[in-house]
């Protein structure tokens, strides 16, 4: 049987889009044996450039692509590479000159992608995203991409957790979330378990960063506000209609040193130090370790450091490790947890690589009343 053509096209070249190319890469085999698909990848772009090959680009090509952008090398620089005035050049090339309507993956951590992911929804495209900040937006805007069947993000809660792909299939036959938690930064993870080991909290931070677990900007993981997105996006797939603002923070670092230039940051975060240590010690009297724990219920959401129980679940996680708990009609007494490592671009890029899959075996399905 011949392998069912399916066109890409992949907006966000960073470690998670670029190892995303590469699994398509290694992966082809598999995917024409198990689900007698063909990925053709034919449109790319980062923030000005762009790519654009309706046949699809051949594997020597990709692979040669892949290695020069890992080696600093422009979309500019390859053969049909061009300047990207906006998104739309690169959407409207796909569907003009494609017999069918390409999948879209959204793997930047741009703001401002809203528009241009529901204009290709309206032209019959499906999305994988790996980008969170479409899905956290004002409800008014973002509330189609949780009821439009056409829009899958597991990348974007825990890695390659199945978070979301849990939470669906459990409302599609009928359950009822009441309560979600867990630790979903798998960077604040590793600190806490660091501090368990009696790490200083700027040396803990410090390591994470060195192990690539960190944001580029180490402030973003602090904030808290990484962990708030992901545990939003998990309380409207439930079907709450919540915004950002009933999501209370505690943040993991004054906004004065929030506030500071990002070299300096890291210069003066041994302020803490000296507090953290405190609560660890609190905790470890009680016979508790500290998580990073973010929960949502259909009246909002809270993230923040909690002790807990160190045999618990949370208490027995450890570096990077991300977990799910699940309180629904069916899972009451004893939830329903999923759990493992929560960091790593090889895992984003992978449940964007499931998501993908499961977007080509499926039938594009009309958008429902909204």
């Amino acid at each position: 049987m011949t392998p069912l053509q399916i066109p890409l096209v992949l907006f966000g070249l960073g470690q998670v889009g670029r190892t995303l190319l590469r699994q398509i890469l290694d992966n082809r085999a598999v995917l024409i044996q198990r689900l007698n698909l063909e990925l053709s990848v034919v449109g790319l772009a980062d923030r000005r450039h762009m790519l654009f090959d309706p046949a699809g680009l051949d594997d020597d090509s990709l692979l040669t692509l892949v290695k020069g952008l890992d080696a600093g090398q422009r979309l500019l620089d390859f053969k049909d590479g061009q300047v990207k005035e906006s998104n739309r050049n690169l959407l409207d090339a796909a569907l003009s000159n494609l017999t069918s309507p390409p999948i879209l993956i959204d793997a930047t951590f741009a703001e401002g992608m809203e528009q241009d992911l529901l204009y290709a929804l309206d032209h019959g495209c499906r999305l994988a995203l790996s980008n969170k900040r479409p899905l956290i937006g004002p409800w008014t805007v973002s509330r189609r991409f949780f009821k439009e069947p056409n829009v899958r993000f597991e990348a974007t809660v825990g890695a390659g957790l199945p978070a979301t792909r849990l939470l669906r299939d459990l409302l599609e036959i009928g359950d009822r979330p009441s309560t979600i938690e867990g630790s979903l930064s798998g960077t604040v993870g590793y600190v806490c378990s660091q501090l368990q080991l009696d790490v200083p909290f700027s040396v803990a931070l410090a390591q994470a960063q060195e192990l690539g677990y960190t944001e580029p900007d180490p402030r973003e993981d602090l904030s808290g506000q990484d962990s708030a997105r992901k545990i939003l996006v998990m309380g409207r797939l439930a079907g709450w209609p919540l915004e950002m603002r009933d999501v209370l923070v505690e943040q993991l670092c004054s906004p004065e040193l929030a506030s500071l230039p990002a070299g300096l940051f890291m210069q003066q975060i041994s302020q803490l130090d000296e507090n953290m240590a405190r609560r660890v010690q609190v905790a470890r009297e009680e016979g508790r370790v500290l998580r990073y724990v973010a929960e949502i219920d259909s009246g909002g959401g809270r993230v923040g450091l909690r002790a807990v129980p160190r045999a618990s679940q949370l208490g027995v996680l450890q570096g990077p490790e991300c977990l799910l708990t699940l309180f629904t009609a069916r899972y009451t007494v004893s939830p329903l947890t999923v759990s493992g490592r929560g960091v790593g671009a090889e895992l984003g890029a992978a449940a964007l690589l499931s998501d993908i899959a499961h977007l080509a075996c499926s039938t594009p399905s009309q958008s429902p009343a909204i």
